[in-house]
């Protein structure tokens, strides 16, 4: 099974589709979607998983991989997934719950385990013959993602790539909302203060997604009044060929605020994050390719708004050491 050559394909309806599952579902529930050919109708055959690949792929421990593929499968066959479909003749959206199998059983043998399984009828429509409104990820990319939130989260990034091209060397901009994202991945009523959202989850998940998979993101927050109310994420796709030199990315302007205060650090900790991807994504392009030194001053004075000393005084020496040469 090499994990490069496989694709991950769901209509759009149902990869924007509300529901709560955690990693070890997730992961047992892509195995299961990487096996489909989406060109084609659903098979009679009924599809197999084994603790062996699911151990290997997601590295697991292999003594508790067989509990881990059992228990998964079992779990998520009493979870749906809830999409919603405009009514042809009414104009109001209809709330549909489906069910991800129609059939579950586990083989116990001592080397040849497996769950085996088969989607549902009414889940099929949106992984079978599909040939518009649909997304198409890479396996190998989403198996080293280690929260269910951050697989999530990719792929509705990745689903905005069809509005560009399948190539394209352009930032591709996706706003998502809160409340949305909340729903959809299943996380009503938690994380509902912006600033526990922004630390606990959408920050480490966005560090996950720019360590592990083939896309650069960067980010800014989307405010009604004075609340946060959306994310913009803008980013590349690495994996292009024909990628271009990565374009210095905007920056949220500074916010009317009292010098000191929480509302500049937090505009300071935001454009640090923004300025270190772009600085990333430039070495990563050409390692002799540097932002410009008004840009590394600009650096220093944010990390000098956050307190963060140790990193104040390493930029500061980078603008001493380049302010040098001629």
């Amino acid at each position: 099974m090499e994990l490069n050559k496989l694709t991950v394909v769901q209509g759009n309806d149902l990869l924007e589709g509300a529901y709560s599952v955690t990693l070890d579902e997730m992961r047992l529930l892509n195995l299961a979607l990487a096996q489909i050919d989406s060109r084609k109708p659903q098979p009679d055959a009924l599809y197999r998983l084994f603790p062996h690949d699911y151990q290997r792929i997601y590295g697991l421990n292999p003594t508790s991989s067989h509990r881990q593929l059992r228990e998964a499968a079992e779990s998520l066959m009493k979870k749906p997934v809830t999409i919603y479909l405009p009514d042809r003749k009414t104009g109001k959206m209809r709330t549909v719950q489906l069910s991800w199998f129609s059939r579950l059983e586990y083989v116990s043998s001592d080397e040849q385990s497996a769950v085996v399984l088969r989607f549902g009828q009414d889940v099929a429509p949106y992984l079978y013959e599909l040939k518009e409104s649909f997304t198409k990820l890479n396996f190998a990319n989403i198996a080293k993602l280690d929260t269910s939130f951050s697989v999530r989260l990719y792929g509705w990034l990745i689903k905005a790539k069809n509005l560009y091209g399948r190539k394209t060397s352009k930032a591709i901009e996706v706003t998502l909302a809160l409340d949305w994202m909340r729903e959809k991945a299943g996380l009503r009523g938690k994380y509902e203060d912006y600033r526990d959202f922004r630390q606990k989850l959408l920050e480490p998940t966005l560090a996950r997604i720019n360590a592990n998979t083939d896309i650069s993101v960067i980010w800014e927050p989307v405010k009604k009044g004075r609340t946060v109310v959306s994310i913009k994420f803008s980013y590349v796709d690495e994996s292009t060929p024909e990628a271009s030199k990565p374009l210095r990315p905007k920056f949220p302007r500074r916010p009317r605020a009292v010098a000191g205060s929480e509302l500049e650090g937090d505009w300071a900790r935001r454009c640090i994050t923004i300025m270190e991807q772009y600085r990333n994504r430039l070495s990563a392009y050409d390692k002799g390719e540097k932002v410009p030194l008004t840009d590394v001053r600009k650096l220093a004075g944010w990390y000098k708004i956050t307190g963060d000393k140790i990193s104040h005084k390493r930029v500061m020496g980078e603008v001493a050491e380049r302010a040098k040469k001629p």
